[in-house]
């Protein structure tokens, strides 16, 4: 017993010690260039476990629903039943993205196309767009706004607004940081080429060979770390996997629902760019809370260039759609996955973008329902040891009963 307590109690002198090392060069560039290093290292491996994670749906699809009555056929096909699994998952998932890529990619191309050759007028249109508007503010309450009618001279006030420089400025810097931007763009694709080639490649032999490391990962478990700390780490990655993937399929599900939605009104409408605008909307839609302002500001700006009418449309559209989203899709599609009030939510979702940009965004959500499932277990546990009870239960107790109930008695 007393050597448990000793070494638990190293144990936690040691993680104390971590911590302290770890804020004391919190500042210190050269400890987290040493982490981003040992990150950009295993971030094939990153790339692999996140994919099989993806495709470990369908893989559980095919080998329960599918293949699982070969053997009752044939007892000498049970060996066929995982590796045409893994194969049938690989192919469904490449199969869904050259579908999506046939259907989608040529109207973006034709959607860009026409974009680049309109853009000048587009730029005129807004310009007009813009005068319009403030000799209507002159005319209405008496004032005396002047804008410059080039469109050079707007853009010019707008930089100088923006930066404190002129438009001529900021080309001469883009310019200058025009060599090194594209050495560093070459660099980052040669990197997120290997990085997902190498992971696509880890994800075949993480799914064919997913029980095998689970039975490995639990050995060392239970090997390196006490009872009570194994049976918590089990306990957490067992919670991770049942949040992590509902939030992920229920995200995945609606941004899909919401962006085919989307393309239907649009081109029923006849609006420009519909595709694009809602391969747009449905991408950012993953993002829980910001994700439909993040796809609905450019694609907005983008039809004020067009038509000033379609904007306005557009706006009313897509909140009439997120509204569907938020009161009807969402809560089926999503529904109880989640499992917290719309406030932690948000929380969830700005204290991660702000640690962590867009990735700390969407994977705050899941993080959260983590750590709040497993303090609410952990707090009622030291208020039943305490024996006391819940204000929740409390005013349930209290609450008289209904006549009702009382004559069923």
């Amino acid at each position: 017993m007393k050597n448990d307590k000793l070494k638990t109690g190293f144990a936690y002198i040691a993680f104390a010690a971590l911590m302290l090392l770890i804020i004391l060069n919190i500042g210190n560039k050269s400890v987290w260039g040493f982490f981003g290093n040992v990150i950009s290292v295993f971030m094939p491996f990153i790339y692999g476990f996140l994919l099989a994670y993806i495709l470990k749906f369908p893989f559980n699809f095919f080998e329960k629903k599918v293949f699982s009555k070969l053997p009752k056929k044939n007892k000498k096909l049970e060996f066929l039943v995982h590796p045409l699994s893994v194969i049938s998952a690989f192919v469904s998932a490449i199969a869904v993205i050259v579908i999506l890529m046939l259907i989608i990619v040529p109207q973006l191309v034709d959607s860009f196309a026409k974009l680049s050759g309109s853009i000048s007028g587009y730029v005129k249109t807004l310009e007009t767009a813009l005068n319009d508007a403030v000799g209507w503010v002159n005319n209405k309450f008496k004032l005396d706004i002047s804008i410059d009618k080039s469109t050079y001279g707007t853009l010019n006030k707008i930089a100088k607004y923006i930066s404190g420089g002129s438009l001529t400025d900021l080309l001469k810097d883009a310019a200058g940081n025009l060599f090194p931007f594209a050495l560093n763009t070459v660099k980052n694709v040669y990197t997120g080429a290997y990085n997902w080639i190498i992971g696509i490649v880890a994800s075949v032999y993480f799914i064919a060979s997913k029980d095998k490391l689970c039975r490995q990962i639990r050995k060392l478990t239970n090997a390196y770390l006490p009872k009570k700390w194994a049976e918590k780490a089990f306990e957490v990655t067992e919670l991770s996997n049942t949040v992590c993937g509902n939030f992920i399929i229920g995200r995945v599900l609606d941004a899909l629902i919401i962006g085919m939605l989307c393309y239907i009104t649009l081109a029923v409408f006849q609006f420009d760019y519909a595709v694009l605008i809602a391969v747009v909307v449905g991408v950012t839609n993953i993002i829980p809370f910001f994700g439909p302002f993040l796809g609905a500001i450019p694609s907005a700006f983008l039809l004020l260039m067009v038509d000033p009418k379609e904007c306005l449309w557009f706006v009313v559209i897509i909140v009439i759609i997120q509204q569907l989203d938020g009161n009807i899709i969402g809560p089926k599609v999503i529904g109880d996955r989640i499992g917290i009030s719309g406030f932690w939510v948000l929380f969830s979702i700005i204290i991660g973008g702000g640690l962590f940009g867009v990735p700390g965004m969407f994977l705050g959500v899941p993080v959260f329902v983590i750590i709040y499932n497993l303090l609410s277990k952990n707090v009622n546990k030291r208020l039943k040891m305490k024996s006391i009870t819940p204000l929740a239960e409390k005013i349930v107790q209290a609450e008289p009963e209904s006549p009702k109930k009382k004559k069923k008695k």
